[in-house]
């Protein structure tokens, strides 16, 4: 018994020591423990996710503080969903048109920018847009050419005539009530 306290004392003492021996770093209000001053690259990237981290999460409490905002604003609502669900990356990776949009509805809803995630999150899809302009003109001009091409293919609408009683027959149809008189004579026996 004795030897299972020496141990479990010596094992302490050891995680103890190498606790206390960690560098320690402070930056911006925020405690660190155990990063090396030559891993500036994995800070970078540490500083980076705990950014993105902020940016997702205030923007989940904006989005949860108007519950109908993810009905009426789509785009942002995209923006949001991705951002939690795949990164920042995958937002990047949204459509120039999508992106305008959902920052045009976040300008919208924020009325206070103190929130750092909110700012920086608008920031970011403000510098999306505009150094991805070019790319947005040509999906314009290539959709719009489509549209174009589209409507002209179609063929004219067939439009006839009918009397009152044939387009109440109709209506009922499409509102999944059948007229009765097919009815009648689908059940009856004799038909």
């Amino acid at each position: 018994m004795i030897d299972d306290l020496k141990s479990q004392l010596g094992s302490s003492m050891q995680t103890m020591r190498r606790f206390l021996q960690r560098p320690i770093s402070v930056k911006q209000g925020t405690l660190t423990l155990g990063v090396p001053a030559g891993s500036a690259r994995a800070q970078a990237r540490e500083e980076e996710r705990q950014r993105v981290r902020r940016m997702r999460r205030d923007l989940y409490e904006l989005m949860q503080q108007h519950p109908t905002s993810r009905q009426l604003m789509r785009h942002l609502d995209l923006v949001e969903r991705t951002l939690r669900r795949e990164g920042y990356a995958a937002v990047e990776a949204l459509p120039v048109r999508v992106i305008a949009k959902a920052l045009a509805q976040l300008e919208k809803l924020v009325w206070d920018w103190t929130p750092v995630g909110l700012a920086e999150l608008r920031s970011r899809l403000a510098v999306m847009v505009k150094s991805r302009q070019p790319e947005a003109e040509q999906e314009a001009a290539s959709t719009a050419a489509l549209e174009l091409e589209m409507a002209t293919h179609h063929s004219p609408a067939d439009v006839t005539e009918v009397d009152h009683a044939e387009f109440e027959e109709m209506e009922r149809s499409w509102a999944g009530r059948m007229p009765t008189g097919p009815v009648q004579a689908a059940t009856d026996p004799k038909g």
